[in-house]
């Protein structure tokens, strides 16, 4: 379950895989927490926000080509405590982890 998932169906009408948004912050600064930033445009309604994101108790990460500019195809989420992130790359970031805990920290408009 994503702690706050209303914030982003409220702004967008639907919890969205994420397709061309750009990570603008991907953060493991501290074992087991991952935050991240991406600006998501769905380009048939023309909204935009920028998504903070925070997942807790990181495991199994597995992510490779981080890059200065890091553009989402599809990020996908697979079960529940522990979930699985799954993060398909148009370029740059890629690779998948374990978490035991999504939030919507903001989404900012």
């Amino acid at each position: 379950m994503i702690k706050d998932r209303g914030k982003v169906v409220n702004h967008f009408g639907y919890w969205p895989e994420f397709a061309d948004g750009k990570f603008t912050r991907f953060s493991y600064e501290n074992i087991g927490l991952i935050e991240a930033s991406i600006i998501y445009i769905d380009s048939n309604t023309s909204k935009v926000a920028r998504i903070a994101l925070k997942f807790n108790g990181v495991t199994d990460i597995q992510l490779s080509e981080l890059k200065s500019e890091n553009v989402i195809d599809e990020m996908s989420f697979i079960g529940e405590s522990p979930t699985t992130v799954v993060i398909k790359a148009c370029y740059g970031l890629n690779g998948s982890f374990m978490c035991t805990e999504i939030e919507v920290c903001s989404v900012h408009t």
